[in-house]
């Protein structure tokens, strides 16, 4: 009828929580009409949920990794730190499931559109300008990083001395940064389907941990010119663990890619996302306690 919800799916008509759905989506904003070629036998995706916990952990881990050596250290240790995160990941894997829920109830597959859908146009609006400021800083940020590597890369490879001005054109940092980013991340930014990055997080999230065993090997058996430190063992000051808790925060930060990745699982459900989140969150507890 005029003004129904998502009228077109047989199942609505009989369903326990139609009613619960229609009160999700009273906003007046919203577009209630289904999305054009799109129906819930079509909209499954093909990404098992082993491949979604690698995408949601490639999502979680990045450049926080860096970070948390000195935020364990500001939160006053290894023990206070541990305690900060699993008080944080209560929340983050609660926030993960209830934007799964919402996405279901709404019918809608990004965050930006699930935040239109249950809160209205000026949240919505404000959320989609805030995804793209953030999302931009951090390719900034990690262009810079891959930079870096690169430039140790071939400082490693080319074993030819150094003149001042000599530096050759396919070694400028300009060059390689913007090879890689047409040649690597653009053909991965491309597909419409997150799910696709199923094969590329699984390298990725190798690669992290293959750093993480590197540290912790470096610990056990560190280099003879290292000199040892001292420990911080107890907060220097009670502000000093809320000062560290942006940087956590920010380390299991993967709320925005959840939703497409959800949408794009075989079996998109509450009940198997919230196993989903919970192992990847658990993966990235253990990768960053370890570092």
């Amino acid at each position: 009828g005029t003004g129904s919800i998502n009228s077109d799916y047989k199942d609505w008509e009989w369903s326990d929580d139609a009613g619960e759905r229609a009160r999700l989506l009273q906003s007046p904003s919203v577009e209630t009409a289904p999305k054009r070629g799109e129906s819930q036998g079509n909209s499954l995706g093909a990404t098992s949920a082993l491949g979604a916990v690698f995408i949601v952990v490639n999502a979680a881990l990045g450049a926080g990794l860096l970070n948390f050596p000195a935020a364990f250290s500001m939160a006053g240790g290894v023990a206070a730190g541990i305690v900060l995160q699993m008080c944080m990941l209560i929340f983050i894997i609660g926030g993960l499931v209830i934007l799964a829920y919402c996405s279901q109830a709404s019918n809608e597959r990004t965050y930006q559109e699930v935040v239109w859908a249950v809160c209205g146009k000026v949240p919505g609006v404000l959320c989609e300008v805030a995804i793209a400021v953030y999302t931009f800083g951090t390719c900034i940020a990690f262009l810079i990083i891959i930079g870096d590597q690169e430039d140790k890369i071939i400082a490693a490879l080319v074993t030819e001395p150094k003149e001042a001005g000599s530096n050759c054109w396919y070694t400028d940092r300009k060059f390689t940064i913007s090879i890689t980013a047409f040649l690597l991340i653009l053909p991965l930014s491309i597909p419409k389907e997150i799910g696709f990055q199923k094969y590329a997080s699984s390298l990725s999230v190798i690669g992290t941990w293959y750093v993480t065993a590197v540290i912790i090997i470096k610990y056990i058996w560190p280099d003879k010119e290292l000199v040892p430190v001292e420990i911080p063992t107890s907060p220097s000051t009670w502000t000093a663990i809320f000062n560290a808790m942006p940087t956590i925060c920010f380390g299991f930060q993967c709320h925005v890619s959840s939703v497409p990745v959800f949408n794009s699982m075989k079996q998109p459900e509450v009940k198997t996302w919230g196993a989903v989140v919970t192992a990847a969150m658990v993966i990235a507890l253990f990768v960053y306690t370890g570092t």
